[in-house]
């Protein structure tokens, strides 16, 4: 069982989910896109060793958002990332895309697919590793492209834990409040975001929906 995915021939795909009874289901998803489904009941090895084992004997995963750790030591943002970076095709399953996208946020650049589990079928998980491979190839999606871009401060809460500060995006939508972790910012320049202040980043700006928005390349002014 295979498919070819923009000349990339994929068959084995590796399923990630703590759950017994969601391996079990998103083997028949996997099974009716073609691909040989290949759920790992875990303990899964350290992220490194789990990322070259995959490269080594898989042509794509499947991965769970939260994983217990009993199963995993690292969590399935974590995972999709460094698979990317290793041009393995991940696709980021699940049903707290809204909730931990905090958490989620420094990993996005590298999770070109990230699908609710309300919207799992055989057909996304192929268009998911599809979304993968044209960026593999230097070619995202409109969606995908990082533009250098302003960044407006509106508040920071400092106070929280972890802590969270809220931007606008003039190049995107000057009305739309985006929340992030502080931590995505260099540890150097943390006590510079508040209230008021500017800076650039590189922002994919073609992003429809804010949990889509990715954060890298950033640049401060100068102090005076």
């Amino acid at each position: 069982m295979s498919r070819t995915i923009l000349g990339r021939e994929i068959s084995r795909v590796k399923i990630i989910d703590d759950d017994r009874n969601s391996r079990g289901a998103m083997v028949f998803t996997i099974t009716d896109a073609d691909f040989l489904a290949l759920p790992d009941d875990g303990p899964l090895p350290e992220l490194a060793e789990f990322v070259e084992n995959a490269k080594q004997s898989v042509d794509a995963v499947i991965c769970d958002h939260r994983l217990s750790g009993t199963y995993a030591k690292f969590n399935g943002a974590e995972a999709a990332a460094c698979l990317y970076k290793e041009k393995c095709p991940a696709v980021l399953c699940t049903r707290w895309n809204n909730a931990d996208i905090d958490a989620m946020r420094q990993y996005i650049r590298f999770i070109p697919s990230l699908l609710s589990t309300d919207n799992v079928d055989p057909e996304t998980i192929a268009a998911g590793i599809a979304r993968c491979i044209q960026e593999f190839n230097d070619d995202p999606p409109p969606s995908r492209k990082p533009w250098r871009t302003l960044i407006a401060v509106e508040s920071v809460a400092g106070e929280l834990l972890p802590a969270l500060f809220y931007v606008t995006i003039p190049g995107w939508d000057s009305k739309e409040i985006v929340r992030l972790q502080l931590d995505l910012i260099p540890e150097e320049q943390r006590l510079r975001i508040q209230p008021g202040f500017r800076f650039f980043a590189a922002v994919n700006k073609g992003a429809e929906r804010p949990e889509e928005l990715y954060f890298s390349n950033f640049e401060f002014p100068k102090k005076g």
